[in-house]
């Protein structure tokens, strides 16, 4: 990165979770009982590092969202994602991952 004021984009394949009566993240249904994907993407003010898919990150609008997938992004494209506002520390259990995973490979 040469360029002042030019950071690494990635973006992020997502589900929005919510804790379940125990307390474990679980995929979170929409108004019609589905599981959707959404996606950001990393921003200059984003906190913490992304680690691994399974990973839980939170929206500016302070929604917590699993992280399914990654890929890289090109910095001109950037303003066609939002950004994240920052990575947990979090991770789900691996069955909520899985299948998360398994809904992305319909």
């Amino acid at each position: 990165m040469s360029k002042k004021g030019k950071y690494e984009v990635q973006k992020f394949t997502c589900i929005p979770v919510e804790p379940d009566a125990s307390g474990k993240y679980q995929l979170k249904p929409d108004q019609d009982g589905e599981a959707k994907f959404h996606t950001w993407r990393t921003g200059k003010h984003t906190k913490g590092k992304y680690q691994r898919p399974g990973q839980l990150m939170m929206t500016e609008n302070n929604l917590i969202a699993v992280i399914i997938a990654a890929e890289p992004m090109a910095f001109k494209n950037r303003h066609s994602e939002t950004p994240l506002q920052r990575f947990l520390t979090t991770f789900v259990d691996d069955d909520v991952l899985q299948a998360g995973l398994a809904k992305l490979s319909k």
